[in-house]
Parts: structure tokens; C-alpha cells; sequence
């Protein structure tokens, strides 16, 4: 075999060798490399090739065409500065033949992962023919054939997108059976929006609502199909359809599903209470039109069953507005059934409120939840409740948490307890003392957002004016509570596009606000993380706003600031923990836009009214008059 050559073709359409992408000329002549990797090792007709690109349409030049676009590709496939290389397109009477490895063809590999998948499902090995399944699927870069053209082309992606489809519905109900819904639900709810009318993929997702304990949601979708079919084809869903529909209403579990976890009985109710006190169902309301995130709820999903052998704390951190509460909200939601002797929330008020609860607050409110008395002044409150909590299979969720210490106090001391803290700080010293898995939430991805805000704008806005909410999820950095709010007041306004247009043209921290709820407004929200901040990270803080830059370097941070570099180093690192910046490289330190908005905003006169918070440092009246100290700071502050 040759010179290893690697061809792409479930996405754009590339050629690699030796490392280097080779160039592939015109569309015309990237299709026949397309048609000859499709079928790699075996001869092409010149005729094949013309029907392939032309079809029935094809000009009487299109063999002699043929001839022109072989000669030029192949003096591309050839290696540079080698003289005895091996030619990689060969020619005989009939045709031309690419020679390939098997597995250089991404097409190749995913038909053979297909194969191998369909084998070991048949053989009872389903979470191996899942990873099959997944591995091929992880093949695909965007739309097959990308930037090639002509009737082949137009076929092949209607075959594969349809492969592709029977590999997902596959995958998602080997998992349903394996009882992971939670990995499956953003993802199931995208492909029913784009493919409305496949009954597979909405019995799938009516098969995951009722995993997962959602019945309504399943009923919602078996109606929504039911609707489109009769008005659109005239026609009833099917048996299968109907007969899980009949099982929902029932209140029966879905068939082939994962058994559940048998119940235990919880603690005793309080005397007259009729049985389990309602407080061991304090999950609060999931968020409404959760959108995305399916990656990060997988991701909590396997950490919470690596570790079922020991205390497992998840920690889900990262800036104001990420959306930290909603997922934790959602994945606890998506666990309870696992945990029968009960869900417990205690929000411990790090943010938004006038002080943290003390952690023999939140033991108090623990215990009570419980049906329990509080413990005397004489007993060590933390450890007469990890005595409550004691092999019992109990979901906690500590939301809004300030610092370790706080979350640590209340952990229990078994392996029974599934404990889920959001912050937006760090909480390092949980991950070094106590064994704590850490996601760190950033924005949405822009088709998440996208979709997220025309849940609430509205679909057709949003189709309609697609190029300038592009800009909108962009300018929002992809948080979901900035996107929130814009989407609302868009929606509510006299002229939707007026208040789009005012929103590209104004100051995004002013339209990110809604009146009469402080809690709805950006502003207030990174305000609650600027507020906690030590004075000298809020200093430098301050200082950033100074200038326009959202990559900031130590030496750029130093100028603005006046700081010494130790200190400002300090600064900058509390400033990451606390979710308002993050470090992309040593001494390299990235804002994004809206924080950095927040920041100019601070260094407004009319700005430090309403906060009521005055310069934390002394020098702070003076950076204004800061020069840089270099030339190469100056062209960072102006970079």
C-alpha cells in the first residue's frame, strides 16, 4: 500500500496525506475524489463517473472533462519532494481506481461500525454494540459530501443521513434499556424537532419522558404527534405508538426499560401528617424550556455512577447566568428515582441575598425536611445529622454555595447520598479534601442558544431574523439567562424587531433587564459575584473596564491597576475563581462580553449610586492617570 492517504467524506470533503491536507481543486473535481474514495479499491468507469457528476444532463465534453480533472488530482495525491512515491489513483482501459485502506475511509469505518454494532446487540452485548454505535457515530464532521455536487452526491446523503438516523434511534433505545434516559433527552428532543413526523424517534422520546417520571411530557408528545398525522397525512399513529400511550395514561412503566430501584421506606412523617412528610420532595421547579446541555447532564450522569461505591459529591460551577441551578435542577430531577428515601434542596444563599446561611442553619433545615426535631444545643449538630442520614439513599442538592466549608459541613458520611452543589466559585479544596467531580459550565453552543431563544421569541421570529439573533446569542456569550431575558423582552415588545435592532445598536447590560423583577436582570446577577469579591480582586475588577481588550495579560492588569505583579496576580486568579474571568493561558486571562460590559459600567459616575459600594482600594482614584510602563503594554491596552 502507498503512502497513507485519509478521505473525509461525512463532512467536507478532504484528502490527507502524511499529515497535510491536500487540495482538491474545484467542485467538480473534489466530487470524482468523493465517488472514487466511495469506492475505493475497486475500478470507476469513466461512464460512472460521469453520471455521477452530470447524470442524464451530462455535455458531449464531460468524458474528455473526466480526463482533465483524473490528471490534476492525481498530481495533487502526489507526496511532495519524492521521486519513487507510489501513485495513489491508478488508471487502466476501464477506469480509475483510488487506492485506500480500508479504515482511511470515514465512510468505510462507519458502515463497519454499524455491522459490528448490529452483531453484538444480536449477541446480548449491548453497552459494547453502544460504543460501536457512538464511535461511528463521532465519524461525522456536518453534512456528508461537503462541497461536492451532482446526483451521486444528492443520493449518498439521503442514504447515510437515513444510516444515520437508524444508528441514533439504535443507540438511544439500547440505551433507554440500559436505564440511562438522562444521557438521552436534549438529544432525542432535537431529532423529534427535525424530524417530526419519524415515529421511532417520538416513541423513543416518549419511552425516556417516562423513564425519567415525566409522564405529562410523554402524553404532550403522543398528542403533538397524533395532531401533524391526521392533519398532514390523514392517518393514526402506530400500534406501538398507541399502545405506549395506553401504558402512559395507565400509570404502567414503559416496556423494555431499565427496572427502577426498589422504594425504602424514609423517615418517620411528623405525627399527623398521613405518611411521608411532603419536604423529602424539595426539588425545585424544573426550568421550563431547559434547552442543550446534554453533554454536561451525561457527563454528571457517568460521574455519579463511577463513583456509587463511595460518598459522591458532584460540584457544577462556573459564572453568573451559566445556567448552574437549571442543570443541577435538571440532572436531580432525572436521578430521583434512585434515591427513594427522598430529594432534599437547601439554597445556602451565597448570592442575591443579604447573607449566607450559616451551615447549622441549613443542618436545621435538613433535619426538619426530615421529620426530625432539631438536634439539642448539647449534641454536635453535624454529627447528629450525618447519624440521620446514615445509609439512607438521600439526593441532596446545595445550591448557591459560598465556600468549602460550608458545603463540607453538611456532607454526610456514607456512601448512600448522591450530594449536587452549584457555585460560582471554584471549591477547589472540595476536590483535593474531599473527592469532589467538578464540571465548570461556559455558554451555550450557538445552536443551543438559537434554540433556546426562539422557544420563547418564537420560532418564526427567530427563522426570520436569523442572521441578527446569530449576533444576539454571540453578544450574549451564549448565557442562558442573558438569552432569557432578551428573548423576553423582544417577544413582549410593541415591534419584536425594533427591540432586536435596539439590543445590536444600545448597551447590551441596560436591554439585559426586565422591569419590576431585579432578580431578571444581568446587571444584578454579576453584580451578586462582583459584591462578594475581596477588595483588591474588586480593584482590578474596576480597572479592567478601563479598556476594551477581553484577552487581559498579567503585565496589562499590572498597568491598569498599580498594583505590583504578585498582587495583581492574586486579584486576577480570585477574579477567575469566582466565575467573572477565566485563565486561557499563563498569565493570560479572558472576559467575556458581558462581564467586561459590566465592568465599563462600573466605571460609570452613575454607576456607583445604585451599588452602594465605593473604591476598594485607595489607588482606585488614581488609575485613570496610570500610564503603561512599556511599549509592549501599550499595545496590549490597545489591542
Amino acid at each position: 500500500m502507498p503512502a497513507s492517504l485519509t478521505a473525509t467524506l461525512l463532512g467536507p470533503v478532504l484528502a490527507i496525506r502524511e499529515g497535510r491536507q491536500l487540495e482538491l481543486g474545484s467542485p467538480t473535481q473534489r466530487t470524482i475524489f468523493a465517488v472514487l474514495a466511495a469506492h475505493a479499491n475497486r475500478i470507476v468507469s469513466r461512464d460512472e463517473l460521469v453520471q455521477a457528476i452530470w447524470g442524464d444532463n451530462a455535455p458531449p465534453t464531460a468524458v474528455n472533462s473526466v480526463y482533465t480533472y483524473v490528471s490534476r488530482l492525481r498530481n495533487s495525491l502526489r507526496p511532495e519532494h519524492r521521486a519513487d512515491h507510489a501513485e495513489l489513483l491508478v488508471s487502466d482501459r476501464s477506469g480509475y481506481m483510488l487506492r485506500v485502506a480500508p479504515e482511511g475511509v470515514d465512510i468505510q469505518q462507519f458502515a463497519t461500525a454499524l455491522t459490528t454494532a448490529r452483531q453484538l446487540r444480536a449477541e446480548g452485548a449491548a453497552p459494547r454494540a453502544v460504543r460501536e454505535l457512538e464511535a461511528g457515530l463521532g465519524l461525522w464532521r456536518g453534512t456528508p459530501y461537503g462541497g461536492a455536487i451532482g446526483p451521486f452526491v444528492h443520493t449518498e446523503r439521503a442514504r447515510l443521513a437515513e444510516a444515520r438516523l437508524l444508528a441514533l434511534e439504535d443507540c438511544a433505545e439500547m440505551l433507554l434499556d440500559l436505564g440511562r434516559p438522562v444521557a438521552l433527552v436534549g438529544e432525542l428532543s432535537a431529532l423529534v424537532h427535525h424530524h417530526p413526523l419519524r415515529e421511532r424517534l417520538r416513541y423513543l422520546l416518549m419511552r425516556c419522558y417516562v423513564d425519567l417520571g415525566w409522564h405529562a411530557d410523554a402524553v404532550r408528545e403522543y398528542h403533538s404527534l397524533r395532531e401533524r398525522l391526521v392533519e398532514e397525512q390523514g392517518m393514526e399513529p402506530g400500534s406501538h405508538l398507541q399502545q405506549l400511550y395506553e401504558q402512559v395514561l395507565r400509570g404502567e412503566p414503559a416496556p423494555a426499560s431499565a427496572p427502577r430501584p426498589a422504594r425504602r421506606p424514609g423517615p418517620a412523617a411528623p405525627a399527623g401528617s398521613g405518611g411521608r412528610p411532603e419536604a423529602l420532595a424539595q426539588l425545585v421547579r424544573d426550568v421550563p424550556g431547559f434547552t442543550g446541555r446534554t453533554a454536561e447532564l451525561a457527563q454528571l450522569t457517568a460521574l455519579a455512577e463511577e463513583s456509587a461505591a463511595e460518598p459522591t459529591l458532584l460540584l457544577v460551577t462556573g459564572g453568573p447566568g451559566v445556567g448552574k441551578t437549571a442543570l443541577a435542577t435538571r440532572f436531580a430531577h432525572a436521578m430521583a428515582h434512585r434515591y427513594p428515601d427522598g430529594q432534599l434542596h437547601v439554597d445556602l444563599r451565597a448570592s442575591g441575598t443579604p447573607e449566607q446561611q450559616a451551615p447549622e442553619a441549613a443542618i436545621r433545615h435538613l433535619v426538619a425536611a426530615m421529620g426530625q426535631p432539631p438536634p439539642p444545643e448539647s449534641i454536635d449538630a453535624r454529627a447528629a445529622y450525618r447519624s440521620l442520614v446514615a445509609d439512607r439513599r438521600l439526593l441532596i442538592v446545595l445550591d448557591n454555595a459560598a465556600g468549602a466549608e460550608q458545603v463540607r459541613a453538611l456532607l454526610p458520611g456514607t456512601p448512600s447520598c448522591l450530594v449536587v452543589v452549584t457555585s460560582r466559585n471554584g471549591l477547589a479544596g472540595l476536590i483535593a479534601r474531599d473527592g469532589a467531580r467538578r464540571i465548570v459550565l461556559d455558554g451555550m453552543a450557538e445552536e443551543d442558544g438559537l434554540r433556546l431563544f426562539g422557544r420563547i421569541a418564537g420560532e418564526p421570529f427567530t427563522a426570520r431574523h436569523r442572521p441578527s439573533v446569530r449576533r444576539l446569542v454571540a453578544a450574549c456569550d451564549g448565557l442562558p439567562l442573558a438569552l432569557r431575558i432578551a428573548a423576553t423582552r423582544i417577544k413582549v415588545a410593541p415591534s419584536p424587531e425594533d427591540a432586536l435592532a435596539c439590543f445590536e445598536n444600545g448597551d447590551p447590560v441596560d436591554f439585559l433587564e426586565l422591569p419590576g423583577d431585579r432578580e431578571s436582570s444581568l446587571r444584578t446577577v454579576i453584580g451578586w459575584s462582583y459584591d462578594a469579591l475581596p477588595p483588591e480582586a474588586a480593584h482590578v475588577f474596576m480597572a479592567l473596564g478601563l479598556q476594551e481588550a477581553r484577552v487581559v495579560t498579567l503585565p496589562l492588569a499590572t498597568g491598569l491597576s498599580g498594583m505590583d505583579r504578585p498582587e495583581c496576580r492574586r486579584a486576577l486568579h480570585a477574579l477567575a475563581d469566582a466565575g467573572l474571568l477565566r485563565e486561557v493561558a499563563p498569565d493570560h486571562f479572558r472576559l467575556d462580553a458581558l462581564i467586561l460590559a459590566y465592568a465599563q459600567w462600573l466605571g460609570k459616575p452613575q454607576s456607583l449610586v445604585p451599588r452602594q459600594r465605593s473604591a476598594p482600594c485607595a489607588r482606585l482614584a488614581t488609575i485613570t492617570t496610570i500610564a503603561p510602563s512599556t511599549d509592549s503594554e501599550r499595545l496590549q491596552m490597545t489591542s
